[in-house]
């Protein structure tokens, strides 16, 4: 009986990336690999920039004092974005990946795109609640943990693509 080699990356993750990513095909083809790497990066800046640009826009409309100090926090959150938008810009390696690490690079892009679903729906929040300090503070406090697994999710694709 003849042995299938697996997918490297399946096409669920694929077709999950796909859908904040057009035109990604999950590495499958090692002639597109260069090309869906760069799509996964412009992209991702794109979605990070944009919701830096929404919580930046959040902060100017603000003008009560006792928000201040939250503030400065949806400015550091804002900034933050900026950051991993410009750091998964760099141009990485493509050539010689192993398979493992192709199938690994998948996952690590799936988990960012789900996270970066989550920011958009805190984000949104946010603009909501701002009213609500209550609220606000809760959603500043979920923007933190999706901004930090992002930079761990961006940091671990880099490692990846290290290897």
């Amino acid at each position: 009986m003849p042995r299938s080699r697996p997918k490297l990356a399946t096409l669920d993750v694929a077709e999950e990336v796909a859908r904040c990513v057009p035109g990604y095909k999950g590495y499958l083809e090692i002639t597109q690999r260069r090309e869906d790497d760069r799509r996964f990066r412009t992209s991702v800046a794109e979605h990070l920039n944009g919701e830096a640009h929404r919580l930046e826009r959040i902060e100017s409309q603000q003008f009560r004092e006792d928000l201040s100090d939250l503030l400065e926090e949806v400015d550091a959150g804002a900034r933050k974005l900026e950051y991993l938008a410009e750091s998964v810009s760099l141009t990485t390696r493509m050539n010689g990946l192993a398979e493992d690490a192709v199938d690994a690079l998948g996952r690590i892009d799936r988990q960012i795109v789900e996270e970066l679903d989550q920011l958009h729906r805190v984000v949104h929040e946010l603009e909501k609640a701002y009213t609500h300090d209550e609220r606000f503070e809760m959603n500043l406090a979920e923007l933190r943990g999706i901004t930090e697994r992002i930079a761990d999710y961006i940091e671990q694709r880099n490692l990846t693509l290290a290897r």
